[in-house]
């Protein structure tokens, strides 16, 4: 292979794997869904106060 076609290559590969990564870290840092501000499921934040 050329040269120029590996450097080429790389470039896509780096970029998709930013793009993967910005996408994926956006996913994995919700913001709070509701006025309280609890981040999870609806029962995640309810105290639970049983025997």
């Amino acid at each position: 292979m050329k040269a120029r076609t590996v450097l080429k290559r790389s470039v896509i590969y780096a970029l998709a794997a930013v793009t993967a990564g910005l996408l994926l870290s956006g996913c994995a840092a919700p913001g709070p869904d509701t006025a309280n501000g609890c981040v999870g499921p609806p029962g995640f934040c309810t105290p639970y106060f049983g025997s």
